[in-house]
């Protein structure tokens, strides 16, 4: 007997946690964490409007309905009032990835809530479109500048796309000869199996096989966004350029799908996004540019734990971030924040529980560091020091331009661009791991490496908190024929 009324308790307490509320009959109804500016902008950061709609331009509202369970998702979403099947399809892909709702109370328990949820898109028309060839064109005047009055224009580009608006053919760039357009050549469309080092598989990092979508000149100068998918077509990155080719935002997903950072450009600093895995922003950092390799301290601006609990608001508070890392180690490091700049004692953490370095700061600079990496107590008041090539770049760029040797074969058929090369500075100012990111061929890619090698041993090699490191350098060299 009393094996069957342990049954009939559980079975009631199921029946309960299936039970699907409406919005009168809770206590407190379901709301996103935090408030509905961060459902907002979490919506506005992660849409994806096919191109046949974003031409066009959309300014209204789906109306989405679904049940919200206790686990904070949405689920059995389906289209109350829609716009058209494409926006509909997408409101519910936002939806369903957004799993930060605060569930409904009822009697102190969390319970399932139906709810109606309206997804505004407002997106404005995009000019230029050919519908007819799947293409973007941009016009410029005499100046290249750019310009919208296609009688003024000199010059165009024109960039073939797919259903999504990304490049997938070679960019083409003309001159108008009379009334004609005369092809000038084109810059290459790639589309290129890569393994792309990802962030987001639980709490580590690996590589996933992805392809990726872009288009680049000799001299490495992007002429369309550049993309990478997973094989399935799930996007895990979008980087955008200005018109001066400069890095104007860059967007990194989840194998999801989900947005989980958000870095945008300006001239003296960029701004970094973060998101956790349900949707909940996690923080707002500033980083001021770096000229002259002279560092500056970060703006912590806010942060979030994931439940929507403020940590760090409007530059003030206790900074906790996991996802720092060094030497393919991530740690943990956390501290007071005042004005937005550290102040007082941070410390970094190991995942183990083991000290990485000890800090105190006032109003963002740095007094005293000690590290106890490998065992070893360290101390310092530079946390970073860049590798520099000894007497300074411009005796890094008279040593290439003086051993430089053109090669034959290139020069012959006046072949010229960027041989974009990566190396590795070793602790004791060694170069080493050359490579080839972007040749170009004919002896040029070879003749780069050669010169490039001849800077072994000049270089004072980077610091971090007081121990030498390995540090990846990034190095075009241009070849011009004169």
């Amino acid at each position: 007997m009393k094996g069957i009324i342990v049954f009939f308790l559980l079975l009631s307490v199921t029946v309960f946690g299936q039970t699907v509320y409406q919005s009168h009959e809770v206590e407190r109804q379901v709301q996103p964490t935090g408030g509905l500016v961060f459902l907002q902008q979490f919506i506005s950061s992660n849409v994806q409007m096919p191109l046949s709609n974003a031409v066009k331009g959309v300014n209204g509202r789906v109306y989405v309905k679904g049940i919200v369970e206790t686990d904070g998702s949405m689920t059995q979403l389906e289209i109350l009032r829609g716009l058209d099947s494409l926006s509909n399809k997408e409101a519910i892909r936002l939806l369903s990835l957004y799993r930060a709702w605060q569930p409904a109370l009822l009697k102190g328990e969390k319970v399932r809530q139906q709810f109606i949820y309206p997804v505004l898109f407002k997106i404005e028309p995009r000019a230029n479109f050919d519908s007819t060839a799947n293409t973007f064109t941009d016009y410029f005047d005499k100046n290249f500048y750019k310009t919208s009055d296609v009688s003024q224009a000199e010059y165009r580009i024109v960039r073939e796309v797919n259903e999504l608006g990304y490049i997938s053919a070679d960019v083409v760039y003309d001159q108008k000869k009379g009334k004609k357009w005369s092809n000038m050549g084109k810059v290459p469309f790639q589309r290129k199996e890569v393994w792309f080092k990802h962030a987001y598989i639980g709490n580590k990092i690996d590589s996933v096989r992805a392809y990726e979508l872009s288009a680049r000149d000799e001299n490495l100068a992007s002429y369309a966004s550049e993309v990478m998918f997973l094989p399935n077509g799930i996007l895990l990155s979008e980087k955008n350029y200005s018109s001066d080719n400069k890095i104007a935002s860059l967007r990194e997903f989840d194998l999801n799908g989900l947005l989980r950072k958000l870095d945008t450009y300006a001239d003296s600093s960029h701004t970094q996004i973060l998101w956790y895995e349900n949707g909940q922003m996690k923080s707002v950092v500033e980083y001021p540019s770096t000229k002259n390799f002279v560092r500056k301290e970060n703006i912590y601006v806010s942060s979030w734990e994931q439940d929507g609990t403020p940590k760090v608001k409007e530059g003030n508070g206790f900074w906790h971030w996991q996802g720092a890392e060094l030497g393919g180690k991530s740690y943990i490091e956390e501290g007071q924040v005042a004005g937005g700049q550290k102040e007082g004692k941070w410390r970094g953490r190991w995942s183990n529980g083991g000290i990485h370095y000890e800090e105190t700061y006032a109003a963002g600079v740095l007094l005293e560091g000690v590290s106890y990496e490998d065992s070893v107590k360290r101390t310092y008041t530079q946390a970073i020091i860049q590798p520099e090539f000894k007497g300074g770049v411009n005796n890094m760029y008279k040593l290439l331009a003086q051993n430089i040797r053109y090669p034959m074969e290139a020069s012959r058929r006046g072949i010229s661009g960027k041989v974009q090369l990566s190396f590795v500075i070793c602790e004791d100012g060694s170069v080493c791991d050359y490579k080839v990111e972007k040749g170009i061929g004919f002896g040029l890619d070879d003749e780069a490496l050669r010169v490039v090698k001849k800077m072994s041993g000049l270089w004072e090699p980077g610091v971090a908190r007081g121990k030498k490191v390995r540090v990846k350098y990034n190095l075009p060299i241009n070849f011009q024929v004169q």
